[in-house]
Formats: structure tokens, C-alpha cells, sequence
């Protein structure tokens, strides 16, 4: 069921959103397949912010200046490299689609001929099936980009290998879901695809949040021995041959840093965060943030925010049964909620958080991480317990459904601790998809009650 999506600054993400408000929606974007999605619109019209204008220019000259250098004499030949990190929500998409048309354009047009960048042969990559569905349909709309242009990893990876051919330009889109070990199900046989991606370019340009690593199989952090490091392979190009930029300013939730904080808190810290001050009664704030003690009674309010806005989506942690069997699965909460889990749709092209039909399901961090809702209804499942002693968020990996992310990798050496991570990442991406509002419920009564205790301290 993995899971981008992102917008302008946090005023103009504003703004466009109450336009996309005021669309017709509903007519829209009805799964019919030659219509335009949102998520597609705002990649293809975003415009960048100040800072990430100068991040561009500045990638843009890094990779000029490394193709020219390129030496390939030199044994091995040694690649470029350039990281831009973010937060989900900083921009990291719309830096790199603009980028990849720019360079697209530029190796294709004659009148960039004398261009260090005419003539060369480059590619996208993204290692999440929904967003290379996203890639090949706005590749429609660029005369420059074609659908060879666009890959997944693997068979990347094993095209130039077989071909025994070098790439110029390699964008990798969600780095953090490179594999980090083999994979013969899914066809890859090396160690590590950063690695083999290094020995395949000239120049490798990534973008990359270790806090969206989902699986055991493409599980990387900087802070822990296990999976893979980005840094270490970082840290083996020549210095005048790569770059690290990190984006902190967050674009896509337009919530105050309140209720920033409130999410960081209890995903990424494992804290019982304090209520937001914005989202109180009295407040004036836009962003709409309720926590709810009532899952049916959080759907319905979602259904009814879905009519008037549109993308307004239940989500879930992976704690409910789910299977690859063509049956339907639900997520179950209280007396009252009984909702399946999205519906497995190899075949659909639209976003699965523009589909009209999908309000009638459960999304999963498969479905959802890359893309953006206007509201989303998180719910914090089995796995997500209170720790009273502590005060703080206790998780049981045991309760976590997602048997194929905990699938036992050679390089996970302390196996529990990866499952925790896992699981408080999954919650961050969850967490972080809803624009203008976020509601959640703890499946936990013990959480739940304490979560809303939270709201008169």
C-alpha cells in the first residue's frame, strides 16, 4: 500500500489551495485518466520561492562545472554528487522537477549546443511506483522529457550495466527509499543502489529525509548502524565534487509552529506534546487541528470537509490487517468505524488522494507519502500505545502489520530498534500530509485519553 507533493511558500501554498477550493473538484479529477491531477498541476505551476531559486542555480552550475570536469580516465571513474535535505513538505519535488525540465530542455534544444549540458543523456529516478506514475503523465506536457527518461532504480541500474554505458545527469527523487541491500524479488542483485547509481553517473543529484524510511529493505539513518548511511557514501566523493544543502522552511502544512511542533513532538521525539494554542476555541488560526476521542465521529466531520474542498483522506499506521490477495481489509476502531484499507490499483494513473471513490477508504504511508490532502484523518493505530510511567509514547512493533517493511535485512543489526524507527516515521509521513487541517484519533484509549487531557493543561 508506500508512500509527495509539495507547493509554494507557506503564503502562496495558502493562497493556491483556496483556489484549488474554489474548483471544481468533483468534476475534475474523477479518476478519469486524461484529466490533470492537483498533484500533477502543482509541480507543473508552482513557482519557486527565493531560496529555492538560488538552490537551483547553484545545482545547476554544480553540475555544469562537474561535467566538464569529468574524468573519464580516471580508475574508477569518480562521480559528482549533490544532496538536498528536507523535512517532508520543504520543497525538495519542486526543486527537482524544475531542475530535470531545465536540463532536459537545455540537452535538447539547438540553441543550447554550446551548452556543457546540450546533447547529454539524463535521467529521473524514484523508487515509489505512484510517483513514476506522476512523472510519465506530466511528461506528456514537456516536449523534452521522454518516458525513457524516467526510472526506477533497478531497472536503471541494470539497463547501464547491461549496456555497459555511463549516464550524465541522475536526479534521484525520495533518495531515503533507495535499497540498501539485495533484493532478487524486485530484480536487484547489488549491494546497495546509491552505490551502483555512484559507478553509473557522472553527476548524482539527490533529495532525501532519513525520516521517511519505511522498510528494512531501504532503511537509512544517519544516527544508528544499521541499514545504510548517506553520509558514509557521501563522505567518499572528492570534496571540490559534491554539496550538501539542507531546506528547513516548511511549505506544505500551513499550520502554525505550534502545531509544527506538536507533530515533531509526538513522531519524531516520542513526547505526549502539549496542545497547541493555536488550535484552542479561541484562536484565530487557519490551519484546523482537532484531536478526536471518536473515530466515526472524526470521519464524518472529514466527509463533510472532502465535500467542500475535496482531497480530504483517512489515514492509518500500518496496525490493521492488510494482504495482497485481491480481498478487501479493514480498519477497525471502536463501535462505530469500520472502513476498508485502500484498494490495490497497479493500473489507476490518478493519485489515489484525488480519486473521488477513495473518501470510502483507509490510506497507509503506501499510498499517501509523496502527496498532499487538504485535511487529513490520521489515526494512530494499534502499535501507538501511551507509556504512563514516562508520560511519553510507547510503541509494540509486534501490533505493526507491515510484515514485507520488517522483513530481516543482513545489514540491520539491532532489528528492534529499526522496527521503532520505522514505525515513528510512518507517522511522521502521515502526520505531515494535511495542508489545512489535521485531525487524529489514538486507537489506545490510554493515549486517547491522554492526548485530549492535553487540551486543558
Amino acid at each position: 500500500m508506500i508512500l509527495k507533493s509539495i507547493t509554494r511558500t507557506m503564503t502562496q501554498s495558502y493562497r493556491a489551495a483556496k483556489r484549488t477550493k474554489k474548483s471544481n473538484y468533483n468534476g475534475s479529477n474523477n479518476g478519469n485518466n486524461d484529466k490533470s491531477s492537483i498533484a500533477m498541476d502543482k509541480l507543473l505551476n508552482a513557482e519557486l520561492s527565493e531560496e529555492q531559486t538560488m538552490l537551483k542555480e547553484k545545482v545547476m552550475s554544480f553540475i555544469r562545472t562537474n561535467i566538464m570536469n569529468y574524468d573519464a580516465q580516471e580508475k574508477p571513474p569518480k562521480c559528482a554528487m549533490f544532496v538536498i535535505e528536507g523535512d517532508a513538505g520543504t520543497g525538495k519535488s519542486l526543486i527537482l522537477n524544475s531542475l530535470f525540465n531545465e536540463i532536459q530542455k537545455i540537452s535538447n534544444e539547438k540553441a543550447f549546443e554550446k551548452d556543457p549540458l546540450y546533447g547529454r543523456d539524463n535521467y529521473l529516478v524514484v523508487n515509489h511506483p505512484e510517483m513514476l506514475k506522476l512523472y510519465v503523465r506530466m511528461s506528456k506536457s514537456f516536449k523534452y522529457i521522454s518516458r525513457r527518461s524516467l526510472e526506477r532504480p533497478t531497472s536503471l541500474v541494470n539497463t547501464l550495466t547491461k549496456n555497459n554505458s555511463i549516464a550524465d545527469v541522475v536526479i534521484v527523487d525520495e533518495a531515503h527509499l533507495l535499497a540498501t541491500s539485495k533484493d532478487a524479488f524486485k530484480r536487484f542483485y547489488g549491494e546497495n543502489h546509491l552505490k551502483d547509481l555512484m559507478s553509473l553517473s557522472k553527476v548524482l543529484l539527490l533529495v532525501y529525509d532519513d525520516k521517511q524510511a519505511l522498510r528494512m529493505g531501504s532503511y537509512w539513518d544517519e544516527n544508528q548502524k544499521n541499514g545504510a548511511s548517506l553520509k558514509s557514501y557521501y563522505n567518499t566523493v572528492h570534496n571540490d565534487k559534491k554539496d550538501w544543502y539542507r531546506l528547513k522552511k516548511q511549505f506544505r502544512v500551513c499550520a502554525p509552529n505550534d502545531v509544527l511542533k506538536w507533530i515533531n513532538d509526538i513522531s519524531v521525539a516520542g513526547k505526549i506534546p502539549k496542545f497547541p494554542s493555536s488550535a484552542k476555541e479561541n484562536s484565530k488560526s487557519d490551519f484546523d487541528f482537532k484531536i478526536w476521542d471518536d473515530c466515526g465521529a472524526m470521519y464524518e466531520a472529514l466527509k463533510i470537509k472532502d465535500q467542500e474542498l475535496g482531497q480530504c483522506r483517512l489515514l492509518a499506521t500500518y496496525d490493521f490487517p492488510y494482504r495482497l490477495d485481491g480481498n478487501d481489509y479493514f480498519v477497525t476502531c471502536g463501535d462505530n468505524f469500520k472502513v476498508r484499507w485502500d484498494r490495490y490499483t497497479p493500473r489507476e494513473v490518478t493519485p489515489w488522494s484525488e480519486r473521488k471513490d477513495t473518501i470510502n477508504e483507509v490510506g497507509s504511508v503506501y499510498t499517501i507519502q509523496g502527496f498532499d490532502l487538504n485535511y487529513a484523518g490520521v489515526i494512530l493505530g494499534r502499535s501507538v500505545r501511551y507509556d504512563k510511567v514516562n508520560d511519553a509514547i510507547a510503541l509494540e512493533p509486534k501490533l505493526y502489520d507491515d510484515h514485507a517493511g520488517f522483513t530481516k535485512k543482513p545489514n540491520i543489526h539491532d532489528i528492534d530498534d529499526v522496527k521503532r524507527k520505522i514505525i515513528m516515521n510512518s507517522m511522521n509521513v502521515l502526520l505531515t500530509r494535511g495542508i489545512h487541517g489535521l485531525y487524529v484519533y489514538a486507537w489506545d484509549p490510554e493515549l486517547r485519553e491522554r492526548l485530549k487531557a492535553t487540551q486543558c493543561e
